[in-house]
């Protein structure tokens, strides 16, 4: 039974004494002196931290403290009694002189809360020697036989505690309660279903029969139950409080200072907690390996990492399976980075324990850090099934499921813990950003203001939601975001990614420009950086720069989307379209509805007068979005090259209508002017084509293409002067453009007056028939 420690009320100056003669205790030639350390001052400890911060993987923040001296939770602080000391378990087996120095024992009263019935009963005697051998069904069936001839009191409680162990709640209740009905003025009972309602999480309940057992008899039992519950409400003062009432009733019983160390390690009081340590080295020497562990557990949160080292190292070479050195030690080799000597304890853990929920979760933290993830994978799943409702391996896994893309059984774990933990932030962001990443962006955008409730400042919420922000095109929420998460997080490479790609969309090229410069700075392989720097490059011209960013990004990721997109656009601009058809053609492979991509390749295929093709494409894109002014601007100009004049005009003037934002549409609004003016001219609409071509020409005045046609205009105008001026402008952009070089001697010779008017007129058709076949962009 946890609680049977036989405890000794002693002077602790005599014991002070007899350990100063001899400070060695249990020490032998490969050992490390165990010796009670006394601190002169507090100050030193109190700087260090009392716990891990978490860690993250993309997502930050997974990395959960399983030590019993630190674990969070006040219920694991309960649960883990056993493993905190050991010496609770090896007493359930051994008399009193195997737990308690045996000098020490003799100079007290011995006090013992479980007491046995008065009664010479053969029945009752078997139930008791069952239940102190852990033989709990065996001892039920015992203790039934004598309450069915008897109302003892002490073995309804008996039975009661049995219960409790094999965690069958209901009866343990039931059968308390009829003890404290029946004896109403007995403090047993109520201690005990005080220690029932703190295991099921009735706080309130335990506290209230917990302070009447010992309004009743003030026992050290119900003090560390009653600390225990405090412990579970965050109460650490208040438990403090009743472990030294508790040692107050059995003076330096091991348990109790066990835990109250434990306590003074979540007050961040350690120089107390170390000294609570010594003084169960002196009191109870046969369980030293255990108390060496937890020593070494409080040396790891002052950052003495070396006394950490030597207090296990000596437990384990005291007692080289105690499992709880070896759990504490591969915890420091983690802590510290040595992977391999930590796996080595957790591996030994297993083999002594093969469903052992530490060493399936450590070492599946270890293999995840190492980036090993299919056997992450397979020691969480071990762990679940030993412990299906564990939040802190439900949340592992769930992140092991993100990195290998089994998104569903993210969600499906996120699902589970959620439901054991509706308010847990960390689990909100995490289903929230696999959600983001399937594009289920609403749902996403829940989980993250919810999380952003809870934690205002996270900047790993901030900057995922600044990302669905920017992906539903609700810019001005993804700004706010983005700059927050920044302003806590400057180094936040997914912040400063999504800042500058939608700087990018907001065509503030500069700013996007130093955000993706500080994110390659942080990694400069980030290919979602190379390929948006390089599409900033490609806007702003500096056409060079653009194809380095998307040929670097291309080659980590060679089936990269958006580098694709953008390369085949930029090969485009240069004139390089077969090179552009193999990007677009490989990028339509992978998506097929890429309606960009439709439009660049259609635009390669126009340039190489594969005008069938183009079409195809270009009219695949306009059953999508038939009002987008770039197609109809591509697809007038191939109607043009074609002499398919009125649905020329037709599109060009629509998509000229249709040119919502025109100060980002200015380049195909200017090539849908030039080839509508082109085909008016062709069409003896004169004056309209020359209407289209000057405010062209004023937004570009060297487009080549638009000075030929406004000097073809001019031509057919008679306007012989205003034509020769065009013809010298293209000329002294290309001294060698044979169209403009020709056209200008022709029309040296009219203004001569080599040539009739008729001759005038069939210049002019020959000048239609040579350049209106021609691109925007060809000269």
């Amino acid at each position: 039974m946890s609680d049977k420690i036989l405890c000794c009320c002693v002077d602790i100056s005599n014991s002070v004494q007899s350990s100063s003669e001899n400070p060695y205790i249990n020490s032998t030639t490969n050992q490390v002196p165990v010796t009670p350390r006394r601190l002169t001052t507090l100050s030193k400890f109190t700087s260090y931290g009392c716990g891990h911060q978490n860690s993250s993987s993309s997502s930050n923040n997974t990395t959960s403290t399983k030590t019993t001296v630190t674990s969070v939770s006040a219920d694991s602080y309960n649960e883990h009694t056993a493993s905190f000391n050991s010496s609770i378990t090896k007493s359930n087996s051994t008399s009193s002189n195997n737990t308690i120095n045996p000098q020490v024992a003799s100079q007290g009263k011995i006090k013992k809360f479980f007491t046995k019935s008065k009664k010479n009963d053969p029945q009752l005697t078997k139930a008791a020697q069952l239940l102190e051998q852990n033989q709990f069904h065996e001892s039920i069936i015992y203790f039934t036989r004598v309450l069915d001839k008897s109302n003892s009191y002490s073995a309804r409680c008996d039975r009661a505690y049995a219960y409790r162990q094999l965690e069958k709640w209901v009866p343990a209740l039931q059968d308390l309660n009829i003890a404290i009905q029946r004896f109403p003025q007995k403090s047993r009972a109520y201690a005990l279903r005080g220690e029932l309602y703190h295991f099921i999480k009735k706080y309130d309940l335990a506290m209230i029969d917990l302070s009447k057992s010992l309004k009743l008899q003030q026992t050290a039992f119900a003090f560390r139950t009653r600390a225990d519950v405090n412990c579970s409400l965050l109460k650490y003062p208040e438990a403090i409080y009743d472990l030294n009432s508790a040692l107050d009733l059995e003076p330096y019983n091991p348990y109790t200072l066990t835990c109250r160390s434990k306590v003074y390690c979540k007050l961040n009081k350690f120089a107390e907690a170390l000294l609570d340590l010594d003084n169960v080295l002196i009191y109870d020497p046969q369980n030293a390996s255990t108390t060496l562990a937890n020593r070494g557990e409080v040396y790891r949160l002052i950052g003495r990492i070396d006394m950490a080292f030597a207090d296990l190292n000596s437990a384990l070479e005291r007692e080289e399976n105690n499992m709880l050195a070896l759990e504490r030690r591969g915890l420091l080799f983690k802590h510290i980075c040595r992977y391999v000597e930590a796996l080595r304890d957790f591996d030994e853990i297993l083999k002594l324990n093969p469903k052992s929920v530490c060493g399936h979760e450590n070492r599946g933290e270890i293999y995840q850090s190492l980036g090993n993830l299919n056997e992450a994978l397979y020691n969480f799943d071990e762990a679940l099934k030993l412990d299906k409702g564990n939040l802190s391996i439900l949340k592992h896994r769930s992140e092991i499921h993100r990195l290998l893309g089994n998104y569903q059984a993210a969600i499906n774990d996120l699902d589970h813990a959620l439901s054991l933990s509706p308010n847990d932030p960390f689990l909100l962001r995490g289903r929230g950003e696999v959600y983001r990443l399937v594009q289920c962006f609403e749902k996403s955008l829940d989980d993250f203001n919810k999380s952003l409730k809870l934690e205002p400042c996270n900047a790993f919420a901030l900057t995922s939601r600044g990302e669905v922000f920017r992906m539903l095109r609700q810019g001005q929420n993804a700004i706010v975001d983005l700059d927050q998460a920044i302003s806590i997080s400057p180094d936040n490479l997914l912040a400063r990614e999504s800042r500058g790609a939608l700087n990018r969309t907001f065509r503030r090229y500069e700013e996007a420009l130093r955000d993706l410069d500080y994110a390659l700075q942080l990694k400069p392989n980030s290919i979602f950086a190379l390929a948006n720097r390089g599409a900033v490059y490609y806007m702003l011209g500096r056409y060079c720069e653009s194809q380095m960013d998307l040929d670097k990004a291309l080659q980590l990721c060679h089936n990269y989307s958006f580098a694709l997109e953008n390369r085949g656009a930029l090969f485009n601009t240069l004139g390089n379209y077969e090179q552009a058809l193999l990007d677009l053609n490989k990028l339509l492979s992978l998506e097929p509805e890429n309606t960009w991509a439709l439009c660049y390749r259609g635009e390669a295929f126009y340039a190489l007068e594969r005008h069938d093709e183009a079409l195809i494409d270009i009219n695949k894109v306009l059953d999508i979005q038939p009002t987008w002014c770039y197609p109809l601007s591509l697809r007038g100009a191939i109607y043009r090259s074609l002499g398919y004049y009125v649905k020329a005009l037709e599109d060009l003037s629509r998509s000229l209508i249709n040119a919502k934002d025109k100060a980002y549409n200015i380049k195909y609004e200017n090539k849908a002017l030039l080839n509508r003016g082109s085909t008016y001219r062709i069409i003896g609409k004169f004056n309209e084509a020359l209407h289209d071509l000057n405010k062209a020409l004023m937004r570009n005045p060297k487009n080549i293409f638009g000075l030929c046609e406004r000097s073809c205009v001019y031509y057919s105008m008679e306007l012989y002067d205003h034509a020769l001026v065009d013809l010298d402008a293209v000329l002294n952009i290309d001294p060698n453009n044979a169209f403009a070089q020709s056209q200008r001697t022709k029309l040296e010779y009219i203004r001569n007056g080599n040539e009739s008017d008729t001759s005038s007129r069939t210049s002019s058709g020959q000048y239609y028939n040579y350049y209106s076949l021609r691109r925007v962009d060809e000269i």
